[in-house]
């Protein structure tokens, strides 16, 4: 976490805009200001990476447990496999909007422990399932509730960091979905191994959905509803948060208003911020269900497919740390997000044409540069829709349909990876390409029309409204 104080140290914090009744107000005490930001990372990160950890290692196990005896003992033919999938991303699509607004009205710090108790047990009750409509039923309810997790964790972040911190905090956990598939790989190449009264993929779930449910229980006693109602903080450390959260946001009560999420559905750059995680996310699920189906190819046994998928687990978790915190620093969340993507767009091209059956060594080298980027736009344009959204509900509302719009993406993941098209997937490989291009080519349009209206801004053309007052200081991210 020492980045995370070096980061603070480059902050422009000298002036906080709050309101238009006190857009001169300076926040002269830096030194209060990094030690509040610092003892909310302390209590917040912590807890949200060991949830989001467990989110990923129940989510994705499914992949590796296919590399063991999981289809056999299940009876699953012809794509049954993948209708697991998608099954599993429609709850997991259309629940985003509902618990993202019920955590506007709850407090994600209630929402988020409770889910991930629900999902925990739905993994273990997983592992004793004996055939395809048992392991159905269990995959679809943890869909369910884990869709919860991701846009929850934002939202909860946006209410206690300013926009100008969010992409590197939100990656600090987020990156645990990279350890998490090192973990789980790890894991799973140990388990398999075991000669003992269960199959190796039954002892995968268990293991993974207690420690699911474990830090769940944790979570309900260690989660702040707020900074104003936590015992860690003083009085004078509220007060400033309070002040630091009004820079973005016109309202900071609990109340959920119809009039703000009827009003982001009326601008278009809300289906723009809706229809990008639609394309990136294909690559997004196809990485995490795929990857050990992928190294399979290249691995010298099926055991060690999911042993190789820990590199490039944790060199992406490297690469999307650095990116984000480049991302802030310079504020800057288009550009970043397609730079690095598209290194993971030349990969999955190269992964479809190149002969890897005989060229091992490229193939292996391909899944790193795979893992490079997709996941970093998962992390800046959700974190770009709650900079440029200043009411609580409208950005609880957006984030929703941002995430219900990437999950759905794993339904087209899931389809384009056919048994048929084993083991090479070329169909299924160029659509995650061509998705990340449409992509990248949105994402800049977007950033164009944002700088514009900088621009106007500027030059005083037009003046930002919200909540009713002007905000001359207000300028969109970009």
């Amino acid at each position: 976490m020492a980045t995370v104080a070096d980061e603070e140290k480059q902050l422009d914090a000298d002036v906080v805009a709050v309101g238009s009744d006190s857009s001169s107000q300076q926040l002269t005490d830096k030194a209060l200001e990094r030690k509040l930001v610092w003892k909310t990372d302390l209590i917040l990160m912590p807890a949200l990476a060991l949830a989001y950890l467990t989110h990923t290692l129940d989510r994705a196990n499914l992949g590796n447990a296919k590399t063991d005896t999981l289809e056999k003992d299940l009876g699953l033919v012809g794509n049954q496999f993948s209708l697991l999938l998608i099954l599993f991303y429609i709850p997991y699509a259309l629940m985003n909007v509902p618990f993202t607004l019920l955590s506007k009205r709850f407090n994600p710090a209630v929402v988020i422990p409770t889910i991930m108790t629900c999902w925990g047990a739905m993994a273990m009750c997983a592992a004793a399932t004996k055939n395809f409509g048992g392991i159905l039923a269990t995959r679809i309810l943890m869909g369910a509730v884990e869709a919860a997790f991701f846009p929850c964790a934002i939202f909860y972040c946006s209410l206690f960091y300013t926009r100008r911190e969010l992409s590197f905090r939100t990656s600090v956990f987020g990156c645990m979905g990279f350890i998490a598939g090192a973990i789980s790989g790890l894991i799973a190449w140990s388990v398999f191994q075991w000669e003992k009264a269960l199959r190796g993929w039954q002892y995968l779930f268990i293991i993974e959905g207690a420690l699911t449910v474990g830090v769940g229980l944790l979570l309900f006693l260690v989660l702040p509803h707020s900074i104003e109602k936590s015992r860690w903080f003083s009085d004078e450390e509220k007060r400033l948060s309070r002040l630091r959260i009004e820079e973005d946001s016109q309202d900071v009560d609990k109340k959920f208003r119809w009039e703000d999420a009827k009003k982001e559905t009326e601008d278009w750059t809300t289906w723009i911020f809706t229809l990008m995680p639609l394309l990136y996310g294909v690559g997004v699920a196809s990485s995490s269900n795929f990857l050990p189906t992928i190294v399979k190819r290249i691995a010298i046994t099926p055991a060690k497919a999911n042993l190789y998928t820990v590199g490039p687990n944790l060199t992406a978790a490297a690469i999307q740390l650095a990116t984000t915190w480049v991302s802030d620093k310079f504020q800057q969340r288009a550009t970043i997000a397609c730079g690095t993507l598209f290194v993971s767009f030349l990969a999955w091209i190269l992964l479809a044409v190149l002969d890897l059956v005989n060229h091992v060594e490229v193939g292996y080298f391909l899944t790193y540069l795979l893992t490079f980027g997709n996941f970093t736009p998962g992390i800046l344009v959700p974190v770009w829709v709650a900079s440029n959204t200043t009411t609580t509900t409208g950005r609880a509302f957006r984030l929703g349909l941002n995430f219900m719009a990437q999950n759905l993406a794993g339904i087209i993941s899931s389809a384009v990876f056919r048994a048929e098209d084993a083991p090479v997937y070329k169909p299924a490989l160029i659509t995650v390409a061509c998705c990340q291009a449409v992509f990248m080519v949105l994402c800049l349009g977007l950033r164009e029309h944002f700088r514009r209206l900088n621009k106007k801004l500027d030059s005083g053309e037009i003046v930002h409204v919200s909540g009713g007052r002007e905000r001359p200081g207000y300028r969109y991210a970009l």
